[in-house]
């Protein structure tokens, strides 16, 4: 039983993998990196602070 099932799952593939090309424009400062958490400014994507509930504990549903 489960060899037969093994054999029909290694058929299909489990996941398809997506990278987008990245062209390297410019970077940080190495003190800026470290305060944003990244070299490259197209990686740098803070959350936003507006509407959220940052301190948690609260049921919103």
């Amino acid at each position: 039983m489960n060899g037969d099932f093994y054999a029909e799952r290694n058929q299909k593939g489990l996941a398809r993998v997506y990278i987008p090309f990245q062209i390297m424009n410019g970077v940080f400062s190495p003190s800026e990196a470290l305060k944003k958490g990244t070299l490259f400014p197209e990686l740098y994507k803070p959350y936003k602070e507006n509407g959220a509930n940052l301190y948690g504990g609260e049921f919103n549903g």
